[in-house]
């Protein structure tokens, strides 16, 4: 994949995700132009970041596929595979999960959020990841279920040690993405740096983004925080059977709950006190 090739990788992605829909596999949901910025400016960084691991499919000059994944140390992530619906079914996803594959050469750790198409998801056990559904959160928050009084504050990029910090407890290494994500206006960081537990989250008032903490406690803190800034409907993604205390908080904040795709991990068990952003886990 190439800079030249964002455009054309987002008309197969929207593609794609029109078929999800129309299929019942995904809601409906509105893109704003604030958005669709900022995902070009992200799949130009999966280029210049980690362009072993960002590939197209063609046919001719046109392109059909696209397949963008993640290095970080000993982790190797698949941020996303789409193929256009209308060269679905002909071998082409497989042959982009080879050659994003070959970034993950001497990783010791992999990890896939898949959508809840099942021939992704038939994809990727095969290629020997452990599945484990998955779920996403939605809905206007009841503000009666918000604790009166949360630990942590607002911050910035002046945090980004304790997020390393936090990172490293995790086993994990997002704090170049989390730097990145936040060069976006509409992201905020908050943390949790005084008590027995720390942590971070990024989020923007229709979503929450990203988290990680050292116990379930504080990442139970983190997302209160989250919803209590909450005036409109807000989403979270990527929930498996090892964040019990993201759905205690979603079910006592009476938000919608929805089992959708799954998570595949190999090498690894899904952290806890944790929340993926889906491109940079």
């Amino acid at each position: 994949m190439s800079v030249d090739d964002v455009e054309a990788v987002m008309a197969v992605i929207e593609a794609a995700r029109v078929a999800l829909t129309e299929a019942e596999l995904r809601p409906a949901r509105p893109t704003s132009s604030a958005q669709v910025e900022a995902h070009r400016v992200s799949h130009a960084r999966f280029v210049e970041r980690d362009g072993p691991g960002a590939w197209v499919a063609t046919d001719g000059d046109r392109v059909v596929g696209v397949a963008e994944s993640v290095r970080r140390g000993s982790f190797w992530g698949l941020s996303m595979l789409f193929v256009h619906p209308e060269f679905q079914g002909r071998g082409v996803g497989g042959q982009l999960l080879e050659a994003a594959s070959s970034y993950a050469a001497g990783a010791s750790q992999r990890m896939i959020e898949s959508s809840p198409d099942p021939r992704a998801m038939r994809r990727y056990f095969l290629a020997g990841l452990a599945m484990h559904p998955g779920a996403e959160l939605d809905g206007r928050p009841d503000r009666r279920g918000i604790p009166p009084s949360l630990p942590g504050r607002e911050s910035d990029e002046t945090d980004l040690d304790l997020v390393a910090s936090v990172e490293a407890h995790l086993g994990r290494s997002r704090t170049e993405d989390v730097a990145f994500v936040l060069k976006d206006d509409r992201c905020r960081l908050d943390v949790v740096d005084t008590g027995p537990g720390r942590g971070w989250m990024v989020s923007r008032p229709d979503r929450l983004l990203m988290l990680g903490a050292t116990d379930e406690r504080t990442a139970a803190a983190l997302m209160w925080r989250h919803l209590a800034g909450c005036e409109e409907e807000t989403q979270a993604y990527g929930l498996t059977a090892a964040q019990q205390w993201a759905f205690t908080v979603a079910y006592e904040a009476r938000l919608s709950v929805r089992v959708t795709g799954a998570l595949f991990v190999d090498g690894m068990a899904v952290p806890g006190p944790w929340l993926p952003s889906g491109w940079y886990f």
